[in-house]
């Protein structure tokens, strides 16, 4: 009798085991077949950002959700209908002056450095416009995340407002001359340096919603000149503008994966490459004819076959032709498939303001039409920057 129930428990422990054998190799195949899956996803979706999220069942997009601008832009704003007829008088006047002295200093330290450190503060909310964006994960563990990030206020002439009016007794580290002053590039906020509620680590990196791991950082110039804004190559001028960029993203041990740069003057290819850097010249397509608002030198047409929505992508127009490059705005504003693959986009509108005559006569529309502009744009998502 013990012998007979020795037999069968053995057996039945035997069967036990076989039956845990085939149960783990049900789970290993099914895991790799990817239904038990847990591997790092990163989900893409047409019209917003994404984020890589640990688990399969948390997956997560950054979107734009909304702009707010400052009290600052907003007085601007508001009031534009009058202030545009009296620029230089109230931006010389000593509220806004001081305001003016302080964004720009907060923004050249900023500009210094990858922004990474814990963003708590609210003593530039007056000043600085924000950018919203929202973290939408289809787990309901995870909450949706809302961070906002700084950008230059819309205020005054649309650019370095110390900069065009005639000021006394500023700040010597403030003060340049007028041809750096027309061409001044100091009030811009790009993305990367742009102040943000940080919920990642110190881990310098761009913030996600502009960029993800493993996609192209490109920049496109249309309206391109030479790469040191003047003939001789071993002179850099203030009109510079691919190369600017070129210089920030040096200067913070970043690198664009493409370059496109168009431009209607004709150049000769020695004159024109013999200034291009050697690191980029792989990377750089120079296309040396005009823009168009359709066909193949559209540069939408170009961007929308080369850029993908996670890449980061900047857009710096200025041809000095406002016909045209108001088309080109007008299809950035109408098509979705366009906007949302731009991230940052600077532009030189030209409008008929009394301190700008000089500069660019007097061309169709008014300042207010900037501001219009302007803010649409930025209510896309699009970093909005007015180039000098």
């Amino acid at each position: 009798m013990y012998n007979s129930n020795f037999t069968i428990n053995r057996l039945s422990f035997l069967l036990c085991i076989i039956i845990i054998f085939i149960f783990c190799i049900s789970i290993i195949s099914k895991i790799n077949h990817g239904s038990y899956s847990q591997i790092s996803t990163t989900i893409t979706n047409k019209n917003s950002k994404s984020i890589q999220t640990k688990f399969s069942s948390d997956k997560c997009q950054w979107k734009f959700h909304h702009y707010s601008p400052s009290p600052w832009e907003l007085y601007w704003y508001n009031n534009i209908d009058v202030l545009q007829n009296n620029v230089c008088p109230k931006l010389i006047e000593n509220d806004q002056l001081n305001k003016s002295i302080r964004s720009l200093e907060y923004i050249i330290n900023l500009q210094k450095t990858i922004y990474n450190k814990s963003f708590l503060s609210n003593e530039y909310d007056e000043l600085f416009s924000k950018m919203y964006y929202q973290s939408e994960c289809s787990s309901t563990s995870q909450s949706d995340r809302m961070v906002s990030q700084y950008i230059e206020p819309l205020i005054g002439l649309l650019r370095d407002p110390l900069t065009i009016c005639s000021y006394q007794n500023l700040p010597s580290k403030l003060q340049t001359s007028e041809e750096n002053g027309v061409q001044s590039k100091r009030f811009f906020l790009l993305g990367p340096s742009a102040p943000y509620n940080n919920f990642q680590t110190s881990t310098i990196s761009i913030a996600p919603w502009l960029y993800q791991q493993d996609s192209q950082k490109i920049l496109m110039d249309i309206g391109a000149s030479l790469f040191n804004g003047v003939n001789d190559p071993n002179t850099v001028s203030s009109l510079i503008g691919a190369r600017w960029f070129y210089e920030y993203f040096r200067l913070h041990s970043l690198s664009f994966d493409r370059i496109i740069a168009f431009e209607a003057t004709q150049y000769s290819p020695q004159t024109y490459w013999q200034q291009i850097p050697d690191d980029i010249i792989g990377l750089l397509t120079f296309i040396n004819v005009g823009v168009a608002n359709t066909g193949k030198f559209n540069p939408w047409n170009i961007l929308k076959s080369i850029a993908k929505i996670n890449d980061y992508v900047i857009i710096k127009l200025d041809i000095d032709n406002s016909i045209l490059e108001n088309e080109l705005i007008q299809q950035i504003l109408n098509d979705k498939s366009i906007s949302s693959l731009i991230d940052e986009c600077f532009f030189e509108m030209h409008v008929t303001v009394n301190e700008m005559k000089r500069y660019w006569g007097a061309p169709q529309g008014q300042l207010k039409d900037s501001y219009i502009i302007f803010t649409k744009l930025r209510q896309l998502g699009i970093r909005m920057h007015s180039w000098p």
